[in-house]
């Protein structure tokens, strides 16, 4: 049987039409789209067809808002963050709008830049916490977010080890009443939800081609004209000077083909994912004792189930599963390696013995329901064996 592939949410594999897309910038297209001779011409109109696939997907017009390309989502969550925060600061240290709220589930590339600048320039950082079911309440985020003293509000749109979905047009469309910019990371929603009213209510975006179907080492930021926002990388005039260096053309190419396809039979796949998700967990519920969903079906991506076995290590699971064919995560990529449980499922008030129980199966394009009706033998057995050993 050919290895079974259920670790979307880390990363997914290169579309074929988007290597297309690609091709001519990684051969005989090469120069550098900012060169005013012909040999920029092509790469240049690349760069720039990119740019408008962007606008398209999140809904977003030429005239109110920039798209900076990127390395990636933690750059350009980096940036976000701190492009608002450095823009802001008042004879080297925080103002008076010195309050950056936070969801409690947010990624490293936000967490982190956050508590940096409240070590570094005085910020103050206040995080609000996920209910049980692994959503932030909206009251509770806005309760934190005042207008005279916050100086962004940051909440990520789906997260990418449990897949919860949070109320992120609420609360941008709150924010905005209230003058304060509001930070969508939007990294994991991409192609598995509709995006296009991520412009009705965000200032910032975060995506990564990576995620999508594109290649590795290049994203994008949405930021709203008009907004205070500094560069994080500074060097030449690229990126209307908000992002020095030279354009990656081949991988900004290959995101404009993959942010397409991305918009194109969202609604279908989405529907295509989600019932074979759902009889994953069918299939894990009656051949296995104690397995808990994490998050809960209502309210999680499509592709996404977080599951925790009782008495079986996430580590030793994952790996049995491995040994079988089958690819899965004991959460995010960014915490492989790592024997602590989930900071994520410990802020949803999740025991820590749960936590170190539970992995991530996050299916994708290439999933079929020959894949789960396998995989869920395949758990059955690993499940069995990793118990018998401990």
């Amino acid at each position: 049987m050919r290895p079974v592939y259920l670790d979307h949410n880390a990363t997914t594999p290169l579309a074929r039409d988007v290597l297309t897309a690609m091709s001519p910038y990684l051969g005989g297209q090469y120069g550098n789209p900012l060169t005013s001779h012909r040999f920029g011409e092509g790469p240049r109109a690349a760069v720039e067809a990119a740019r408008a696939e962007v606008l398209t997907l999140l809904g977003a017009d030429a005239g109110e808002f920039h798209v900076l390309f990127n390395s990636g989502a933690t750059e350009g969550l980096n940036h976000a963050v701190k492009g608002l925060a450095f823009a802001s600061l008042d004879g080297g240290r925080a103002g008076v709008r010195r309050r950056l709220v936070l969801g409690g589930l947010e990624h490293y590339a936000v967490a982190k830049p956050a508590a940096w600048l409240a070590a570094q320039f005085g910020f103050e950082v206040v995080t609000i916490a996920p209910r049980r079911d692994g959503v932030v309440a909206a009251g509770d985020f806005l309760a934190a977010v005042e207008p005279e003293t916050t100086l962004l509000a940051a909440l990520h749109w789906a997260n990418n080890e449990l897949g919860t979905l949070q109320p992120v047009g609420a609360i941008g469309r709150a924010c905005r009443e209230r003058g304060v910019p509001f930070v969508c990371d939007a990294v994991q929603v991409i192609g598995k939800c509709d995006a296009s009213e991520a412009a009705g209510f965000a200032d910032v975006v975060a995506l990564s081609a990576h995620k999508f179907y594109g290649p590795k080492g290049v994203g994008a930021l949405l930021v709203r004209a008009g907004i205070a926002f500094a560069p994080l990388l500074h060097g030449a005039q690229q990126e209307e000077g908000l992002r020095g260096g030279t354009h990656n053309v081949p991988g900004i190419a290959g995101l404009g083909a993959a942010a397409r396809a991305a918009g194109e039979g969202r609604r279908r796949e989405a529907e295509r994912v989600a019932a074979l998700r759902d009889a994953l967990w069918d299939g894990l519920r009656e051949r296995i004792d104690g397995v808990d969903w994490n998050g809960g079906r209502a309210t999680v991506l499509p592709n996404t189930l977080n599951v925790s076995f009782a008495g079986c290590p996430s580590a030793a699971l994952c790996a049995a599963l491995d040994a079988r064919g089958f690819a899965i995560s004991a959460g995010a990529a960014c915490r492989s390696g790592t024997a602590s449980p989930s900071k994520n499922l410990l802020a949803m008030g999740l025991s820590e013995s749960r936590a170190l129980t539970s992995v991530r199966i996050s299916l994708g394009h290439d999933t079929t329901s020959h894949d789960v009706c396998a995989a869920v033998d395949a758990f059955a057995a690993a499940v069995n064996e990793v118990r018998a050993a401990n």
